[in-house]
């Protein structure tokens, strides 16, 4: 059954949301979470990580470049604070420019214990944990497409966020169910990933 959720249209369930929910925390779910607000920064004069406080995340993709996620009732607080932030340093042109690229994006959250061993079957990156812990960020490909890969942990599991060009989205979504098809991946709707943050 589909839903509006902040403008996109999403899953609400794909079966049982209990269940849904039971079988990531057993083993490894799959959710489409593109309806996150998303914020390219880029600039010479980023020269260190923006404090956005707790309502975003904020993730270094390479030199004087970052991604800012965050929920999208927080987006307009997040873009406010980024103005204030810029309106604040010295000189022209300004220190960075703020690109929003929501839609550029497809975001899928592959979540729990058997996530890591997923995605191992779809990407070269380093996945150990002292490589890839909680709140880490790295780039590669994913099955074939280049993936900006972050690792955002839900309340008692682990769970990495594949983000990729919009065009590949459904490619990306299948290949990752074929993967996980061995370790009885699960489909997870809006309602369950409700469920899988208490």
């Amino acid at each position: 059954m589909m839903v509006e959720h902040h403008g996109w249209q999403v899953a609400a369930t794909f079966g049982n949301p209990t269940e849904e929910a039971a079988r990531t925390r057993e083993s490894v779910g799959l959710a489409d979470v593109s309806w996150m607000a998303k914020f390219n920064l880029q600039g010479s004069g980023l020269k260190n990580s923006p404090d956005l406080g707790l309502e975003a995340g904020v993730w270094l993709l390479g030199r004087g470049q970052y991604l800012v996620t965050c929920e999208p009732l927080a987006a307009e607080a997040v873009k406010a604070r980024l103005g204030q932030i810029r309106g604040a340093a010295a000189g022209s042109p300004p220190p960075f420019y703020v690109t929003d690229v929501t839609s550029v994006y497809t975001e899928l959250m592959l979540a729990g214990p058997r996530s890591r061993e997923v995605l191992s079957k779809l990407t070269s990156l380093n996945l150990s944990e002292s490589a890839r812990g909680n709140q880490s960020c790295g780039q590669a490909g994913v099955a074939h497409v280049h993936a900006v890969v972050l690792r955002n942990d839900l309340p008692d599991i682990p769970a990495f966020h594949l983000l990729v060009g919009r065009e590949y989205g459904e490619s990306v979504w299948e290949s990752v169910l074929h993967a996980g098809h061995e370790f009885h991946i699960t489909p997870v709707g809006l309602e369950a990933q409700k469920l899988l943050q208490k």
